[in-house]
Parts: structure tokens; C-alpha cells; sequence
């Protein structure tokens, strides 16, 4: 697999200024050669970064710079990250014990530790420049969750913990897994937060906004190259073996995939206002469900997607 080791080997501040389009083009290389479980441990040991080594302090003063349009913006923009990263690191320990090989249980065990990483970065970022200065983190996070819609919540966070619960409470029944790892690793991992990553990450990088924060968060979407590969790659596999399988593959992106798409879309009114200024409010959602159409290529199947309006046409 071609992967450009510059990149890979990055430093945080390094980051700050690679375009993320960089980041997420491993993860198609990785769907066109997928690599074994054991590789995408290797990646884990050489991609590592430390949240606590970050200095927000240039973060911090342009936030002091802004009115208070904008400073909702931020929020609006990133609580769902925050929140879902608690999410995802809550609900990952039943996947563990539920994968049926050890080279899989052993890669997820570092994506938990990812998903743990990615939270107390976002928790530090919220704290010390958004000033979301509360005594724990489940106090932050409930700061965030207010800022969610509903389709946000129905997805990271009703809908990633039933599904956990279940495979916590029938380890042994793969239908439950192979459920959860599209859900989790390809509707949320693999087509959301993709999408929400490259629209906040392009937007930061073009306006030189959050310079520290940038750096961190396309490290989160490195670390999140991995999962997805390995969803993809794991969920391959289960069809592979059993056919039957893809029909839990298909009933579930059927299941989840619009409320997802809905869930980073603008609504009708938002939708409006960003058309009179001539620019596209569908550009995120069109990358995710293009994302997906991807994903569901390579794990083998052919279904109907979510649609979302084209490129609108301007005088």
C-alpha cells in the first residue's frame, strides 16, 4: 500500500497545515489494498501523538477576538465531536470481547484507546480556549449535548449504546457485531465524521483559525483512517465467509444511513442562507454519502443510498 510516510510520521504541529484531503486519501488507498489486521496495528504504534503535549495557548487569544456569532458557530461545530468521542470510547469495550479472531481483538483494543485520546483533546480544547470550564467532563459533555440535534443524538448517542448493550449481553451472536462495526466504524467513523472532519478542517486551515487545534484534529483523522479500514475490512470478511452476513450489512446502513446524512445536513432555512450567498450547503453531505458509496463497494454490496441534492448551478 502506498502511503506517503511524511505524513504518516507528521508531527502534530506539522499537521496544522497539511490539507486533510491528504489524511482521508489513505483511507481509499486502504479500501483499494486492504492491509491485514496486523498492519493496521503497526500503523497504530508509529502514528502516535500526545494530547497533553498540545499548547492552545494561539487558540485561545483568536477565540478572545471573536463576537459571539462566531463563538456559537465553534460550538455548534464541534460539540458533536466532542460528544461523540465520549460516545465512541464508551461503547467500544463490548466489541473486544465479541471479535471472533485475536489479530481483530487486538487492533480494536487500540482504537479504544484512540477513541480515549481523541476525547481528553477535545475536553482540554473545550476547557481552555471555548472556556467550557466545568468540574468534570461529564459536565463538558453535557455542554455539548445541548448543542446536538436530534438525529445527533439518535446516532452517537441512543443508537451506539443499544447496539453495544446488545453484543455486551450476546457476545457470541455475530449478527450483533457485524451490526455495530457498521454502524460505529462506517456510518459513524466512516461517513459523519469524515465528512464533519473535512468541512471544519478545510474551513480552519483556508481562514488560519485554531492553529494547534488543527494540528490534533487531523491526527484524529488519521488515527481514524485506521478504524475505518479495519470496519471495512472486517465487515469484507464476514460476507466472505458467510453470505448471509450481508444482509445484516445491508438492513443496517439502511437503517442508520439517512438519519446519519440528515443528522450533518443544513436544515431548509440554513439551506436558504447559504445558497443567497452563492455557495453549496450540501457539499458535506454529498462527500459523506459518496464516502459510503465507497465503503459499501468494497465490503460487496449493491444497494440505494441516501440522495442529496446536486451542485446548484449559480448566474
Amino acid at each position: 500500500m502506498s502511503i506517503d510516510m511524511p505524513l504518516e510520521n507528521a508531527s502534530l504541529t506539522q499537521l496544522q497545515q497539511t490539507p486533510i484531503d491528504n489524511v482521508l486519501q489513505i483511507i481509499d488507498e486502504g479500501l483499494v489494498h486492504l492491509p491485514s489486521y496486523r498492519e493496521l496495528y503497526y500503523r497504530w504504534e508509529r502514528q502516535q501523538w500526545q494530547s497533553q503535549e498540545i499548547d492552545f495557548s494561539a487558540d485561545r487569544a483568536q477565540w478572545e477576538q471573536m463576537n459571539e456569532e462566531e463563538r456559537q458557530d465553534r460550538l455548534y461545530g464541534l460539540s458533536a465531536f466532542f460528544k461523540g468521542e465520549a460516545c465512541v470510547t464508551d461503547t467500544l469495550g463490548p466489541y473486544v470481547t465479541a471479535m471472533p479472531d485475536e489479530e481483530m481483538r487486538i487492533f480494536i483494543t487500540t482504537q479504544q484507546v484512540d477513541e480515549a485520546r481523541h476525547t481528553v483533546f477535545f475536553a482540554r480544547f473545550f476547557k481552555e480556549v471555548l472556556g467550557v470550564d466545568k468540574a468534570s467532563m461529564e459536565e463538558q459533555l453535557d455542554v455539548a449535548l445541548q448543542y446536538m440535534s436530534s438525529d445527533l443524538k439518535y446516532i452517537l448517542v441512543d443508537s451506539l449504546s443499544e447496539v453495544a448493550e446488545r453484543i455486551r449481553q450476546e457476545p457470541s451472536k455475530l449478527a450483533h457485531l457485524i451490526e455495530g462495526i457498521t454502524l460505529y466504524h462506517v456510518i459513524v467513523e466512516g461517513t459523519m465524521a469524515l465528512a464533519g472532519q473535512r468541512s471544519i478542517l478545510e474551513f480552519y486551515r483556508k481562514n488560519d483559525l485554531f492553529p494547534a487545534f488543527r494540528g490534533g484534529f487531523t491526527a484524529v483523522a488519521r488515527d481514524e483512517s485506521r478504524h475505518v479500514v479495519f470496519g471495512v475490512k472486517f465487515l469484507r470478511e464476514m460476507i466472505q465467509r458467510d453470505h448471509a452476513n450481508a444482509q445484516i450489512v445491508y438492513d443496517a446502513v439502511n437503517k442508520y444511513a439517512q438519519r446519519a446524512i440528515n443528522a450533518i445536513s443544513p436544515d431548509d432555512n440554513e439551506a436558504q442562507q447559504i445558497l443567497a450567498m452563492q455557495f453549496d450547503p450540501w457539499v458535506g453531505p454529498r462527500y459523506a454519502v459518496d464516502s459510503l458509496r465507497k465503503k459499501v463497494k468494497v465490503i460487496g454490496l449493491s444497494m440505494e443510498l441516501p440522495t442529496v441534492p446536486p451542485p446548484p448551478v449559480f448566474a
